[in-house]
């Protein structure tokens, strides 16, 4: 259990050391770039998905 303990502490170090690289407001334009990524992903599935009904492909039409 000792080493298992000792190999998580390292992470998290490791983690909180890569997070203290950065400021709050890079971090802000991080987490704003990722979620607008995610939302144009999100929002492609969508679309393509009704417009796949709307031609027929998915309704078996």
């Amino acid at each position: 259990m000792g080493r298992l303990w000792e190999w998580i502490v390292y992470r998290i170090g490791l983690i909180t050391a890569a997070m203290a690289t950065l400021s709050l407001n890079e971090w802000a334009v991080l987490i704003g770039v990722i979620c607008t990524v995610i939302t144009c992903g999100v929002n492609w599935y969508y679309e393509r998905k009704r417009t796949l009904i709307q031609a027929g492909v998915l309704s078996g039409k």
